[in-house]
C-alpha cells in the first residue's frame, strides 16, 4: 500500500512539472463553446465570437462561424484556421456578437489567473457570459 502511495505521488509530481513547462508553448485555439449567455437579445439573431488580444483593438485575431441564437445551448463554434496563442504571456478577450445588434457580451481570459496542465477544455465565465475554449498544445 505504501508503494502505491509513492507511485501516485511520483506521478503527480511528474504531471505538475510537465504542466509548468507549458508557459512558453503555443496553444492552438480550435473551438469556443457557448455554455450560457445572460443577454436578452442573443436569442433573436445569429451569434458568433471574435477573439482580441486587446479590448480596444478594432481588428479581431479571428472570428468563428455563426450559430442561430434561438437554438439550444451549449453551442460549439469552430475557428478556422486555428488561432495560435501564447496563453501564459497575454490577456485575450473573447466577445460574443450578433449579426443584427453587434456586440453582446465578452469574457476576459487572463492566463495569470489559471494554472492548467492540459487546457483542452477550459471554462471561463463572468456575470454575463459562460464559455469554454478548446484546443491543443503545439
Amino acid at each position: 500500500m505504501n508503494s502505491l502511495k509513492r507511485k501516485i505521488a511520483g506521478a503527480t509530481i511528474l504531471i505538475s512539472l510537465a504542466g509548468c513547462t507549458k508557459e512558453n508553448k503555443i496553444f492552438s485555439l480550435k473551438t469556443i463553446r457557448l455554455n450560457d449567455c445572460r443577454s436578452t437579445n442573443s436569442h433573436v439573431q445569429n451569434v458568433y465570437f471574435k477573439v482580441f488580444i486587446d479590448n480596444n483593438t478594432a481588428t479581431p485575431l479571428t472570428t468563428t462561424d455563426v450559430y442561430p441564437g434561438n437554438l439550444t445551448l451549449p453551442a460549439t463554434f469552430k475557428i478556422a484556421p486555428t488561432l495560435p496563442m501564447t496563453l501564459y504571456s497575454k490577456t485575450y478577450y473573447v466577445q460574443l456578437w450578433g449579426d443584427s445588434t453587434g456586440y453582446i457580451a465578452a469574457c476576459k481570459i487572463n492566463m495569470a489567473d489559471y494554472k492548467i496542465i492540459f487546457p483542452i477544455d477550459m471554462e471561463v465565465k463572468n456575470d454575463s457570459l459562460n464559455i469554454s475554449i478548446m484546443g491543443s498544445w503545439k
